[in-house]
């Protein structure tokens, strides 16, 4: 039987790997993002993640193709969206772009998708989330704060699906080797020099996108027991903090 998932993000970084590997895995993937994925085997929708009535109408799309769901992934999300700033000097509108990008639009996403997701014999979301819920940095209040909700959200997503057989898991991430410091920095040179230091930095090296999906594909296995947790992808960092 054909699987079906959804997958936030995907023009790039995360989502892009998953729903590459979901297509490889024989799935049929619906991506949304607010760039142009470049992937053409991706059923694809234009949108951006806080537009409600948007995701109302690609889920009605999407139920007339399909009539069911069976894995959504959340991978949208942005660090900052134009300021990075301690809390006395950041602005309301940071704050609230941050906030309506990285947890209204993972909940709009997640709402009208669980009557579909209700349809699956094995419905999974996953969440992504961070490595700051546990070990908070200075100027990114607003990410931070962002990703501490969605490892509640979910928690509660699973005691409100439980009855439904669905499964809800986080993902939280450290430092993950992909291009979305192109939103941030131009220099390629500066990007790169960046890395290469963050992977020198961690333990057991820089998160690749591959290493997020082999936990996915883990976690929406039919025989996988897994609901209402975070899974922490750090390699080593918050260990080798709490060393020194």
């Amino acid at each position: 039987m054909e699987k079906y998932a959804i997958v936030t993000g995907v023009s790039s970084g995360i989502g892009e790997c998953i729903a590459e590997n979901f297509i490889k895995d024989n799935m049929h993937v619906f991506g949304i993002d607010e760039n142009q994925s470049q992937n053409k085997e991706i059923d694809f929708f234009k949108c951006d993640i806080r537009d409600e009535e948007k995701i109302i109408d690609i889920i009605k799309k999407i139920n007339k193709k399909t009539k069911r769901i069976d894995y959504l992934v959340n991978s949208a999300g942005i660090f900052c969206y134009k300021e990075r700033n301690l809390i006395e000097n950041l602005s309301k509108t940071e704050w609230q772009n941050v906030i309506d990008v990285n947890l209204t639009g993972t909940f709009l996403m997640t709402k009208y998708a669980i009557p579909l997701l209700k349809k699956s014999p094995n419905g999974n979301i996953i969440n992504l989330s961070s490595e700051q819920v546990a070990l908070p940095q200075i100027k990114s209040a607003p990410y931070a704060v962002t990703k501490a909700a969605i490892e509640t959200f979910s928690k509660i997503l699973a005691l409100e699906l439980m009855d439904s057989k669905i499964r809800v898991n986080t993902i939280a991430l450290a430092s993950v080797k992909t291009n979305f410091l192109k939103r941030y920095k131009k220099d390629d040179d500066v990007i790169k020099k960046m890395m290469e230091k963050t992977d020198k930095n961690m333990p057991f090296g820089i998160i690749n996108p591959s290493d997020v999906y082999e936990l996915v594909k883990y976690l929406i296995k039919e025989d996988t027991k897994i609901t209402g947790q975070t899974i922490l992808i750090d390699s080593g960092v918050i260990l080798n903090v709490n060393k020194k």
